[in-house]
């Protein structure tokens, strides 16, 4: 008896040994195991916003391509001390640049968009006009600036006429001194109205503004990127994730220089005439424009 029973044991370790470690192993292992994080979210890769630049547009009629960045300029003379400032930085229209071609151009989907510029000059000494054109108007719309350099957009007042679809639109941003009128520099560039695609109105109504950005950006409709953007940087301006759309999307275009630079809350225009091709004169238009067409009144 005691013999069988010392057999049946020696039988029963030695299948125990025979069994491999990493099956008693999973044995062993609990079913609810957790798996190790990867690391915080905040702390993944963040997708970058990249504007999808369009073909490029035909180059204009206006016997003139598109400038981006003003001329040098001393500025203003200044009464009260009699010296002349010396301007470090140009003026710089937010718009994208086809360098091949040097057309300056967006698109849009507001009847009365926003157009966005880096001023240097400021609302003590300077003012400026904005300038729509199309193939037989030309409106123009004296601005205020801010009182100090930065960002600001203009927006197409309610009462001016709304963009057309399929019109391709000439516009001018001049800066002019108070003191005395004189034409300081000038950039120009193309806008035009777009229609939106039935699936992508239906993605952009379903959207957060934030949302809206990306997609404005990837249907490559500048004008309403920009400005939702710059809008929502305006309102939040502690956001770090907005801040990094915004040099994202400045970046894209090629206008890095300008991501440091602040956003102001600033401007109103003022529409102050309508003129046609049949009557527009250049009789107080400073010889400084490359397109002198336009009537300069209501100073």
């Amino acid at each position: 008896m005691t013999n069988s029973i010392k057999l049946s044991l020696t039988i029963i370790l030695a299948f125990l040994n025979a069994i491999p470690a990493q099956a008693q192993l999973a044995i062993a292992k609990p079913t609810n195991s957790v798996q190790p994080s990867t690391g915080n979210a905040s702390q993944q890769p963040k997708n970058r916003l990249i504007f999808q630049t369009p073909p490029p547009p035909p180059p204009p009629n206006t016997g003139a391509p598109g400038q981006r960045r003003g001329g040098g300029s001393r500025g203003c003379l200044n009464e009260t001390t009699q010296n002349v400032q010396l301007e470090s930085k140009l003026l710089i229209a937010l718009v994208p640049e086809y360098s091949s071609l040097r057309v300056v151009s967006g698109l849009t989907t507001q009847q009365r968009p926003t157009f966005w510029f880096y001023v240097p000059y400021t609302s003590d000494s300077s003012y400026a006009k904005l300038v729509i054109e199309d193939e037989k108007d030309q409106t123009f719309y004296k601005t205020s600036l801010a009182q100090r350099p930065g960002i600001i957009g203009v927006t197409l007042p309610p009462t001016s006429s709304p963009l057309e679809i399929g019109k391709q639109y000439r516009w001018y941003f001049n800066i002019y001194c108070k003191q005395n009128n004189k034409f300081l520099t000038s950039v120009e560039g193309n806008v035009q109205l777009l229609a939106l695609k039935p699936n992508v109105q239906t993605q952009l109504s379903k959207a957060t503004p934030k949302q809206q950005v990306a997609l404005y950006a990837v249907n490559g409709i500048w004008y309403d990127a920009l400005t939702t953007l710059a809008n929502l940087r305006r309102t939040f301006r502690q956001d770090t994730n907005l801040a990094s759309d915004w040099a994202s999307l400045l970046e894209s275009v090629d206008l890095q220089n300008l991501v440091t630079e602040p956003i102001l809350d600033c401007c109103k225009s003022e529409a102050q005439t309508a003129t046609t091709q049949a009557n527009i004169t250049t009789a107080n238009f400073p010889q400084e424009r490359r397109v002198p067409r336009i009537s300069d009144v209501g100073n």
